[in-house]
């Protein structure tokens, strides 16, 4: 039990240290983006946000190609955050588990009765529940596998279908509203 508690503590302590930062020493780097763009033509590109500016979104493409779509020509786009469902994965499992190592260290030992039975029925019963009986430390076991599992199973969903879409409808003055919104999403410190 000693050991379990030092480690939650220790974990606690580092993903705290972590999150952390000094507002002088961080340094603002670029959200890597998967768009999507509809242009008026009906044409589907696809590709990695690279920039974007006052006229034009520019994807990058496979082996480092750059395309350049301008904001007249652009009917709607999506965002969506590369490696999200990883992310949504690795984050559900991570809620899960600790969800269910709490619980199950919360709840207790189950209690295991030791006094003889004289009645069949009674003893078949009292069998039966000292047989499912368990550990707070088995409880955090197996609490943590199943509700880290279902998490992982809802964040993985969760990650495939997140996405930011954008209607501009080729008009540029609805560019230049997203356009900041848009910034905001890409650099993060």
């Amino acid at each position: 039990m000693k050991k379990l508690s030092f480690l939650i503590a220790s974990l606690f302590a580092f993903f705290t240290s972590q999150s952390q930062s000094d507002s002088i020493t961080s340094v603002k780097k670029q959200k890597t983006f998967n768009a999507s763009i509809r242009t008026l033509d009906h044409k589907l590109i696809n590709g990695r946000l690279y920039a974007i500016n006052d006229s034009q979104v520019v994807l990058l493409k496979s082996g480092n190609n750059h395309q350049y779509i301008s904001a007249e020509n652009i009917k709607s786009f999506s965002l969506k955050r590369k490696n999200s469902v990883l992310r949504g994965a690795l984050i559900g499992f991570g809620i899960g588990a600790v969800t269910g190592i709490v619980a199950g260290l919360a709840s207790g030992d189950d209690p295991v009765y030791n006094e003889p039975v004289y009645d069949p029925f009674s003893a078949i019963i009292v069998g039966i529940n000292n047989s499912f009986a368990m550990t707070a430390g088995e409880k955090a076991v197996w609490g943590g596998i199943g509700l880290g599992t279902s998490g992982a199973i809802i964040g993985t969903i969760i990650g495939a279908v997140a996405k930011k879409k954008f209607i501009i409808g080729g008009k540029k003055e609805k560019f230049h509203d997203l356009q900041a919104e848009m910034m905001m999403k890409l650099v993060q410190k």
